[in-house]
């Protein structure tokens, strides 16, 4: 497969949920314990070395500190969108904001496309691939987790 076709499937793959897809589902001290879990295993997957561990992370921070940004930008306006809700606003103050809010979506895209086309020099095809699967189903396991331990936390149900 040549470089374009794994790009083509990288950005097919991440594109539409570039943004849920790296958030993790928590905050605080609990989330960087996971955020450092997840980096050693990490390393480990794609079978870094010191010198491309470095490389690598650097820019896997700050393409997530990216996206954080337009994260906070996504939830502002949605926040926006509430407020307008509870006046009771015009249809072209909602589109205003509906519109501010789409055009989002193609930063998130460019922002994917760019943080593939930078780590797809550090990495190889192979540990590309990896990488991909290794985002979602850590994200998988870690709600499936997470969803757990809530219905434990809730006790038993009586029938």
């Amino acid at each position: 497969m040549t470089r374009f076709g794994i790009m083509a499937m990288l950005v097919f793959a991440f594109g539409s949920r570039a943004m849920a897809q790296d958030e993790l589902p928590m905050r605080g001290p609990g989330a960087e314990r996971v955020e450092q879990y997840k980096k050693i295993r990490l390393m480990e997957t794609l079978s870094l070395d010191e010198e491309t561990s470095i490389r690598f992370f650097a820019r896997y921070h700050r393409h997530r500190e990216e996206l954080r940004k337009l994260n906070m930008r996504r939830n502002s306006l949605i926040d926006e969108l509430q407020t307008l809700r509870r006046r009771e606003a015009s249809d072209a103050e909602y589109k205003k904001v509906l519109e501010e809010l789409r055009k989002l979506a193609d930063p998130a895209v460019e922002i994917r496309e760019q943080y593939f086309d930078e780590i797809g020099k550090i990495l190889t095809p192979k540990q590309m691939a990896e990488y991909v699967i290794f985002e979602r189903s850590f994200l998988q396991n870690l709600r499936e987790i997470m969803r757990d331990m809530q219905r434990n936390r809730r006790g038993p149900r009586i029938r």
